[in-house]
């Protein structure tokens, strides 16, 4: 174990790859490969961890979209298909806006048809650009957790889930929310909501005749507002886009000196396969483009830097990957941080699958004392097969050498395997002993197959080794 006297940062280049963006005004285009950047500032080694994952405390809370539980067959909580013509979706980060936890689900599965009528994704009020879907529950005093959450969803005209358009100044769509392209995290700053979506996905909505990717990213996100609690977006600007893109999956949490934070990684073909930065902006001008602050890696005197460009942001960590052909799942994807004052730490959740020496594949956890590091070591709080969840309520894939059948797919997806990604903190519901330094938080995880996600919870505890 490396101890916190023994650090010292490592010199050289660190090679990235970035995926490329079909509207930027440089030559990198979805055709041609991703444009390697050589990155020359030290990067720390991480830190030792003296906060542990509790052995065994990961449990699966409740199944969130969908109306019957896979597993436990019965009804979820939400009852989605029946209450909104929702069979399933993708992701669930959330977030609070006036007094109601909001979650954002990408690529929603309607039902054919909802209280009669046609609900099928290319039947009005839908269209092929937009299936999306977002979904609210009230904060009450007595609201539980652990007994599950029963969401409501923005309706359409005929009271299906309505999917979220971004409009422009002339009312009109900006983007495009097609397969793969999605509202991606959200936060509320001095009352208005603001989400950023993920669009530009031509890898998973090629021509036709052209092979799809959904093993893909969007290659430009938009920050958004709405000021009538999500019935209605406005693009107002270009959050991250072109070659130098590295703002595409993104968490959000405000700091305490007046900023908002974001974490983010790569789309494109680097979905999955890129690591995470760090940037920051004034709250009071969150509505106005620019203005950004990236990190760009620490100073002689171990200070942040800082850079207006985002070329120069630079990753608070490397999990692996790195380039459009390292192994699906090796870098980092999907993620979500929080500050937890139980322990004092920053705590960042995302998936890697590529097991490393004594590290598990599946949902892995760091932590910090700065939001941009140093991190530690990772540490697996979620394994599939560790934690009971392939077989239980993930899919196992079934085969010729596996024919069993679980009863967790549709018949049509049998041979399609779920796995866990997309953690994202439901902060609101975090609990803990600051004096004992032990921490219970609660995150929506997606899961694929069936095509859901589920709420979990994780504990930590403080130690006192170094």
């Amino acid at each position: 174990m490396i101890k916190p006297r023994d650090l010292y940062l490592l010199l050289g280049c660190l090679t990235l790859a970035h995926a490329a963006f079909a509207g930027d005004d440089s030559s990198a285009g979805p055709d041609q490969p991703a444009r390697p950047i050589q990155l020359t500032h030290p990067l720390p080694l991480p830190l030792p961890n003296n906060i542990f994952y509790v052995e065994g405390s990961t449990q699966k809370i409740c199944q969130v979209a969908g109306e019957t539980d896979r597993q436990l067959q019965r009804p979820t909580p939400s009852q989605t298909a029946s209450r909104f013509g929702l069979v399933g979706a993708d992701h669930g980060y959330s977030f609070e806006h006036h007094g109601k936890l909001y979650f954002l689900f990408g690529d929603a599965e309607p039902t054919r048809k909802f209280h009669g009528k046609p609900n099928e994704r290319n039947d009005p009020p839908r269209n092929e650009d937009d299936n999306d879907a977002i979904g609210f529950i009230p904060i009450t005093p007595d609201m539980n957790v652990e007994r599950g959450l029963r969401l409501d969803f923005i309706p359409d005209a005929i009271g299906a889930y309505k999917s979220p358009v971004v409009l422009n100044d002339r009312g009109q769509p900006a983007i495009t929310l097609r397969t793969n392209e999605s509202p991606i995290s959200g936060f509320d700053v001095d009352g208005r909501m603001y989400v950023i979506f993920g669009t530009d996905n031509p890898y998973s909505n090629p021509p036709p005749g052209q092979p799809k990717n959904i093993d893909s990213g969007p290659l430009r996100t938009v920050m958004a507002v709405s000021d009538d609690d999500a019935v209605t977006f406005h693009y107002l600007y270009d959050f991250s886009k072109g070659p130098d893109a590295r703002f595409i999956f993104t968490a959000i949490a405000p700091g305490a000196d007046g900023y908002i934070y974001f974490w983010g990684t790569q789309g494109g073909l680097l979905y999955r396969r890129s690591a995470p930065c760090f940037a920051r902006k004034k709250a009071a001008l969150i509505s106005r483009p620019g203005f950004m602050e990236y990190f760009s890696g620490f100073g002689a005197d171990g200070a942040p830097l800082f850079s207006a460009s985002e070329s120069d942001a630079f990753p608070v960590f490397v999990e692996g990957g790195g380039s459009p052909q390292s192994p699906r799942g090796s870098g980092v994807g999907e993620l979500g941080v929080q500050w937890n004052r139980f322990v004092k730490r920053w705590i960042m959740l995302y998936q890697c699958h590529n097991p490393t020496p004594g590290v598990l594949g599946g949902i892995r956890m760091r932590l910090a004392e700065q939001p941009w590091g140093p991190w530690t070591v990772p540490q697996t709080i979620f394994n599939g097969e560790r934690d009971a969840g392939v077989g239980h309520f993930i899919h196992r894939a079934v085969t010729a050498v596996q024919p069993a059948d679980d009863g967790l797919s549709t018949p049509n997806r049998l041979a399609v395997p779920g796995g866990a990604y997309s953690p994202c903190f439901i902060s609101h519901f975090t609990t803990g002993d600051e004096a004992r330094g032990t921490s219970t938080f609660y995150y929506t995880m997606a899961i694929w197959n069936p095509y859901t996600q589920v709420i979990m919870k994780t504990s930590i505890q403080t130690t006192n080794e170094r």
